[in-house]
């Protein structure tokens, strides 16, 4: 059985699924069968920086719109999955971030949903990390549907990395990949694995040879000049893939992966980093497939859904 594969194919209930980003909480409502609800996608102000009320006002906001729409439907709600970064102990539903939400630190995010809205009463809420939630649902819906043995990569402000191995995600104890299968802060050259491979990364290197480059730009205005022939940028992505190769090679070694998913913002100029990437990939049991993710922000919410489908 590949990895996150579902029993059921009846689509009588859906799931609320959010996803929490820095800058939104993102949610829809999927059928437990694997499709999303028309009409059902929505987006607010996450107020990551906000207070504990501000935060889960965002998140009670989605909560009470998805219950609606579900019963104006006739639909049975059959519970939330949250798919968040870390850290955070995902089985209790308690955050343990400091670097952002930083006012839900050791808050039972669950319980305050509760106590905030009488949406949830009776209804499970569940929690998945980010990146888990990224390779989950392009295992269930995406690009790594059928394989084994695969692992997601997310890009963009930081990098993130899980694998999954015969159904089975490799984590913590919290829920968080564990340290064998992350790769964010591990020492690469004279600094750590974000320092070379991340949205800055590729910022800091344009500006090295364009110092006039607007920052504010970022990773995808690079790409654009990269798309009109900058040849600067061509060689600033170029360098970005060979470095995530050289990264990724003893990642793949150690797991026998099958399959690697991309994921994330800098993910969608995936065609200027892949040639690249795939020269330094080279795993001694042979270099897996390598793929764009297909489902696009979508991704981790169907990954969330999971924890409750």
């Amino acid at each position: 059985m590949s990895c996150e594969t579902r029993k059921t194919s009846r689509c009588d209930s859906v799931v609320l699924a959010i996803d929490a980003g820095g800058t939104y909480l993102k949610s829809a409502l999927i059928y437990s069968c694997g499709t999303m609800v028309p009409g059902s996608f929505a987006q607010v102000e996450a107020h990551a920086q906000g207070t504990v009320e501000d935060i889960v006002a965002a998140y009670t906001g989605l909560i009470v719109r998805a219950s609606e729409q579900a019963a104006q439907a006739g639909l049975r709600l059959a519970g939330i999955g949250i798919a968040t970064p870390g850290p955070f102990d995902y089985r209790h539903g308690v955050s343990l971030m400091q670097h952002k939400f930083a006012a839900l630190y050791e808050v039972n995010l669950a319980e305050r949903l509760r106590a905030a809205s009488h949406a949830v009463t009776g209804i499970p809420i569940r929690f998945r990390h980010d990146a888990n939630s990224f390779l989950a649902g392009e295992l269930w819906r995406g690009a790594a549907r059928g394989y084994t043995r695969a692992g997601g990569i997310t890009l963009g402000t930081g990098l993130g990395a899980a694998c999954c191995l015969d159904g089975r995600f490799v984590n913590n104890k919290l829920g968080s990949p564990a340290p064998k299968s992350s790769l964010w802060n591990n020492p690469y050259r004279d600094g750590i694995v974000e320092d070379y491979v991340s949205s800055r990364a590729l910022v800091a290197a344009y500006r090295a040879i364009d110092p006039d480059y607007d920052s504010a730009g970022g990773a995808k205005g690079i790409a654009d000049a990269a798309k009109q022939g900058d040849s600067a940028a061509v060689a600033v992505y170029a360098g970005f893939g060979s470095d995530l190769g050289k990264i990724l090679t003893p990642w793949c070694e150690r797991f026998d992966l099958q399959i690697i998913v991309f994921g994330g913002q800098i993910s969608r100029d995936f065609a200027l980093f892949a040639p690249a990437l795939g020269e330094q990939l080279q795993p001694t049991g042979g270099q897996p497939e390598l793929r764009s993710g297909s489902l696009g922000a979508e991704a981790a919410l169907y990954g969330a859904a999971l924890e409750i489908c």
